[in-house]
């Protein structure tokens, strides 16, 4: 029975600010807000590196990608070399065994770093456009 007495003394307590204010000379309730809301707003330069701290990172997975993009890209056209390399090897090796086997060994290889270099070219476009596109959603930009 003692508890929901309690229960009432603690919830009045609360209800009433006027009464708890009233031990503290000099403090309203506006007085109270004001010092919560100083406390909560704190430094601008707190609250850049709070708030704010996904702006180095998102630079830097942007400049990630660009430089996937253009990597990939100058893979795929030293694949595309390889292969037309390895074609003129094939086509003048004349029956020579090591020639026919290299020959191949380059055209398989060139064939394999041209796929993974349209892969890695695709993956970075797409995020890159998935992070453009998530950004102005945020904003709320409109294309």
């Amino acid at each position: 029975m003692q508890e929901p007495e309690q229960r009432q003394q603690f919830g009045q307590q609360w209800q009433q600010p006027g009464e708890y204010n009233a031990e503290y000379p000099g403090s309203s309730a506006s007085e109270q807000q004001q010092e919560y809301i100083e406390v909560v707003a704190g430094d601008d330069s707190q609250q850049q590196q709070k708030i704010y701290p996904q702006q180095g990172s998102s630079a830097r997975g942007k400049a990630l990608g660009i430089i996937a993009i253009i990597l990939s890209s100058l893979g795929f056209f030293i694949s595309v070399a390889g292969i037309v390399i390895s074609a003129l090897v094939l086509k003048f090796a004349h029956g020579q065994e090591e020639r026919l086997t290299g020959g191949v060994a380059g055209l398989v290889g060139s064939i394999v770093v041209m796929l993974v270099c349209i892969a890695i070219f695709v993956t970075a476009v797409v995020v890159l456009a998935l992070r453009g596109r998530r950004r102005r959603r945020w904003t709320g930009t409109r294309i």
